[in-house]
């Protein structure tokens, strides 16, 4: 959080953050599309806090892109020391993308305020906002 606040604050380039973290990473297969918004608001807090904006972007096929051993205690190992612990491959078994088509989703800015301190009912209105266009961006 410090890191990207900081880099925020800055108000140069971007960041991009996968939202979802380690439960979309092992609730998701190449079969089935998964994204854990509901209680993810960090994000949206930090971004107010900031000034920064939030894009809502969505890449179909990325889960098709690397094979990722899910079996086991491997998540909630992965999630008792915060990193994610697996084992994943590609193309001849290597660390290497497989050659898949991506499309690339993304939709306009939300042009979230600046708030210094929002609130839990400012972050729950542009949380709401950001999972509505992100929907739409999906279907």
């Amino acid at each position: 959080r410090q890191v990207f606040a900081k880099r925020l604050s800055q108000k140069r380039g971007s960041l991009v953050i996968y939202v979802g973290g380690l439960a979309e990473l092992f609730r998701s297969s190449s079969r089935c599309e998964t994204v854990f918004l509901r209680g993810r608001k960090g994000f949206i807090r930090l971004a107010l806090s900031t000034g920064a904006d939030v894009v809502p972007v969505y890449m179909f096929g990325n889960t098709t892109v690397l094979s990722v051993l899910k079996a086991g205690p491997l998540a909630s190992l992965s999630r008792s020391v915060g990193v994610s612990i697996t084992l994943f491959w590609g193309r001849f078994g290597l660390p290497v993308p497989k050659p898949v088509k991506l499309t690339y989703a993304r939709g306009r800015p939300l042009g979230l305020p600046h708030i210094p301190e929002p609130t839990s009912a400012d972050v729950d209105y542009w949380h709401a906002e950001y999972c509505k266009r992100l929907t739409e961006l999906f279907d």
